[in-house]
């Protein structure tokens, strides 16, 4: 592994007092020589309980015509998406398909060439196709899995109702999920129709996607688009799982956790927050990872600079990570990044995208949460328009034509849930474009360089004068714990603490990594040099 084994950058490259701004990590792009071992295994579970030969366009739970081959059930659908995806994997991967009502059954295991020949499976019995036992499936899907020693192992799971037969309880199906994915066996899962619980399905894919089929016109193709998409995302994995641990210094408080690709969410019960004593802490599971920029996985913290300027950079936060599990688990070289914060509202935001990106996750939130408790057709029709106003000022295009996709469809007289269900999967699509321009160098500025750009932006001359004063004096870190950051992780003190002998002083931000490299930290002062404040001005 090299020196940036993990990438972090900020969406600026100096940060005004008590302002919001956002932090970018992702493990380094990783390619074919980093991957250990090879292979694709894919198990496939369809649900097969009666509810799945509704007609795939109805709202009224309407069974189809087997006979009728325009009109395609909710199975038919799922078998067109699951022909998709074996046609779109390689073709010595290995397939299992299994089928699940109220018990579950293993009905073709060969490869995906096999597969593709042969061209069908039996279902459940008659008899069995009563209930929906999802614990059955997954069970069965990860046991079938744990056989397999391939790279990419991942469950693909459709359903189109709720769990009513085995575990039902949606915190111990997650868990279920959770525990597979610390042995590296990923889950998908894509709901079908209004029946579908989109909110457990998308916590059974804590590090897969989460996707939703709606009971309209040309289901079909937008199943063969999903998982086309599936099959992309896992055939070319390196590392079959990885993760990040970050430490934040606690005078940056953390206001959110997000992940940005494979999949956009806010990311729950991955902080430990210090409280502003201790540093916070966060983990992150990055599920498999592929090849190159597509298979990157990125992630982002929203945080508060503090009201406190300072003269150098601050150190924000530093991460450590794996990629692999147990014994074969490869450790990643640590990553770290420090910014200035100061008196300056106009300083410039280098990466809006960033921004942008945690503000759609917030929205939806917002809007999934409001549609949620609406009770009436006209005001889900206006929190779905209002979402669209507010998703065009962010800007976010694909995420105001989700809702104004969701406001048709009610009109379109589409069951409410279902149609939540839609907007929510649309919301979670991946959205970044080029990922190699977020991690772009920010080039460096000596101080009067600095000085001359702010003159530029600001109204006020006057405020450009002695922004430079109070850190390197008065103690960044204190006021914690009696020595909690006296001599520890942040260093020793304020003035020595900062570009002293602590885990972020000693070259990390003098002439090193962020002195004169990628962050563009100001260079050491020079021997001599004047460490207070200029007359009149200082920390606030």
């Amino acid at each position: 592994m090299t020196a940036e084994d993990i990438k972090i950058t900020a969406d600026r490259q100096e940060v005004h007092l008590g302002e919001e701004f956002a932090v970018l990590i992702a493990p380094r792009e990783l390619g074919r020589g980093d991957r250990v071992v090879e292979g694709v295994a894919y198990v496939i579970a369809v649900d097969d309980s009666y509810s799945m030969e509704i007609r795939a366009d109805s709202s009224t739970d309407e069974f189809a015509d087997p006979g009728s081959p325009d009109d395609p059930s909710r199975k038919q659908v799922a078998e067109a998406g699951v022909h998709e995806l074996v046609a779109a994997l390689p073709r010595d991967a290995h397939v299992d398909v299994l089928t699940f009502a109220q018990n579950a059954g293993v009905r073709f295991s060969g490869t995906a060439g096999e597969l593709r020949r042969r061209g069908r499976w039996n279902g459940n019995i008659e008899d069995e196709r009563r209930w929906t036992n999802i614990e059955g499936a997954l069970r069965r899907a990860y046991q079938q899995l744990d056989r397999q020693r391939a790279a990419s192992r991942r469950v693909v799971l459709f359903s189109d109702g709720i769990p009513n037969f085995g575990e039902t309880d949606p915190g111990r199906l997650a868990a279920l999920a959770r525990d597979a994915a610390d042995r590296e066996l990923h889950t998908d899962v894509i709901g079908i129709g209004a029946g579908a619980d989109f909110g457990l399905l998308e916590r059974l894919a804590p590090t897969g996607l989460p996707e939703h089929v709606a009971s309209r016109t040309g289901a079909a193709e937008a199943m063969k688009q999903i998982t086309a998409r599936f099959a992309a995302f896992g055939r070319d994995v390196v590392a079959g799982s990885g993760e990040l641990s970050l430490e934040i210094n606690p005078s940056f408080p953390v206001l959110g956790v997000y992940q940005l690709d494979p999949t956009r969410r806010r990311v729950d019960g991955a902080l430990a927050d210090g409280g502003g004593r201790r540093p916070s802490r966060v983990r992150l599971k990055l599920g498999a990872i592929g090849a190159g920029e597509e298979g990157q996985p990125l992630y982002a913290l929203k945080l508060r600079a503090p009201e406190r300027i300072s003269a150098g950079p601050m150190p924000v936060l530093k991460a450590t990570g794996s990629l692999g599990t147990g014994s074969g688990a490869r450790q990643l070289a640590p990553g770290q990044i420090a910014l200035r914060t100061v008196d300056n509202p106009m300083s410039p935001i280098l990466q809006p995208d960033l921004k942008r990106q945690i503000d759609a996750i917030e929205l939806d939130r917002e809007i999934s949460g409001r549609i949620a408790a609406a009770t009436s057709k006209a005001d889900r029709e206006r929190i779905y328009q209002e979402g669209v106003e507010r998703a065009r000022r962010i800007p976010d295009p694909d995420l105001a034509a989700a809702y104004q996709r969701a406001s048709g469809g009610l009109r379109d007289g589409l069951d409410p849930k279902d149609v939540a269900n839609e907007a929510r999967a649309a919301s979670s699509r991946s959205s970044t474009k080029s990922k190699r321009d977020w991690f772009q160098q920010i080039p460096v500025e000596t101080p009067d360089e600095i000085r001359a750009r702010r003159r530029r932006q600001s109204l006020d001359d006057d405020d450009d004068e002695g922004e430079f004063g109070g850190a390197y004096g008065s103690g960044t870190y204190t006021g914690g714990d009696s020595g909690t950051y006296s001599s520890g992780t942040y260093g020793s003190g304020g003035g020595s603490g900062t570009r002293g002998s602590g885990t972020y002083g000693g070259g990390g931000y003098g002439t090193g990594t962020y002195g004169s490299g990628t962050f563009g930290g100001p260079p050491t002062p020079p021997p001599g040099a004047p460490t207070e404040p200029p007359p009149g001005r200082g920390p606030r």
